[in-house]
């Protein structure tokens, strides 16, 4: 009996996808997910092939003061390059020309098995925005809970902009406040190649089976080339250790007086929204900041946001669609964000 491989559309799998009066099923997707963080998202070209290069002021000039007929020592600025490179997610559908024939709907069958892949492509992106380490698998780049993994300011600079809520267990999850921008926080590309998910369609070409025999099929190919360029760490900032199972509407963590504390952390805010902070760089311009909460937190807040006491916490129209805002800021649903966060210490 032949072996199949992993991936293979097979006749099981059209029957599958099929009624009983042949026309294509309408699927009920018990995996879709909403993920805001991927619509919000800068992207920016790199200069040299997959590497995009930036450079940070790492140390300011040293000043003194003088007495008379006293020299006065020459100080320098210290500055560092950074360089982040882009992976690449890639994926293929191959279905039996035969298989995609059946029926009489190929067209449709292809289709609905393209959005499937997308999905599962574009969650991926944003589970990985978030979670991915480098360290571990070196195929990825490192996403933001692997950069803003710790509360201790003695261990990392970064800590300054991780709010430990206090969950000691498993079971917690995060808010996170990002700003993007050109200098601040965006992802990338490579040089030449179009940014976000590419769809290639392939046509029918030749495939061959696990004995090199071929056979023709339809193929389609996803691709989608992507990193993470944090130019200025201080753009965003993440509330870690919220445990879920510890949330309630008036007795539980206190989301607007986080919230609050995390509007303060970034050197520049639109204006409303923590005023007195100001850049002395002119070279900077203001980004566009988000909130990312998962549905546990997004339904949280939506509580809190229905107290007549509050003025902060608001729903507003954007695009039409009723969006919870704090202080104007946009709150994004992403499915992404767990509620299975170890403690970070």
């Amino acid at each position: 009996m032949a072996t199949l491989t992993p991936g293979v559309f097979t006749y099981s799998e059209w029957g599958l996808r099929h009624n009983l009066d042949g026309k294509i099923a309408p699927l009920v997707n018990l995996l879709s997910q909403d993920n805001g963080i991927l619509v919000d998202m800068m992207a920016r070209e790199c200069q040299s092939g997959n590497a995009y290069e930036f450079t940070q002021v790492v140390k300011l000039p040293t000043i003194s003061t003088r007495s008379y007929n006293q020299g006065v020592s020459a100080t320098l600025a210290g500055v560092a390059k950074q360089v982040q490179t882009c992976v690449e997610y890639p994926d293929l559908i191959v279905i039996d020309d035969s298989l995609m024939q059946l029926g009489g709907q190929a067209a449709e069958m292809r289709a609905q098995e393209t959005r499937l892949h997308t999905q599962a492509m574009t969650q991926k992106v944003a589970s990985d925005i978030f979670y991915s380490n480098n360290t571990t698998s070196p195929t990825t780049f490192t996403g933001f809970a692997n950069i803003y993994n710790t509360v201790t300011t003695s261990t990392s600079q970064i800590a300054n902009n991780v709010i430990d809520c206090g969950g000691t267990q498993s079971t917690n999850t995060s808010l996170w406040l990002i700003t993007w921008g050109e200098k601040q926080i965006h992802t990338i590309f490579p040089e030449g190649m179009p940014a976000g998910l590419q769809m290639i369609d392939m046509g029918r070409q030749n495939t061959y089976d696990a004995s090199a025999r071929p056979f023709l099929s339809w193929q389609h190919w996803l691709r989608w080339n992507i990193g993470l360029a944090i130019e200025d760490w201080r753009y965003a900032v993440r509330a870690c250790n919220i445990d879920v199972t510890l949330l309630a509407p008036k007795t539980g963590l206190d989301l607007i007086s986080v919230m609050n504390a995390m509007v303060y952390k970034p050197p520049v805010m639109p204006a409303g929204v923590a005023p007195v902070q100001t850049s002395d760089d002119p070279t900077v311009t203001i980004g566009r900041s988000c909130f990312y909460a998962n549905r546990t937190l997004m339904g949280m807040l939506d509580l809190q946001a229905q107290n007549k006491t509050n003025m902060l916490l608001t729903i507003e129209q954007w695009a039409g669609k009723p969006t919870l805002t704090y202080r104007g800021i946009p709150i994004r649903c992403s499915d992404s964000l767990v509620n299975t966060e170890t403690r970070v210490v």
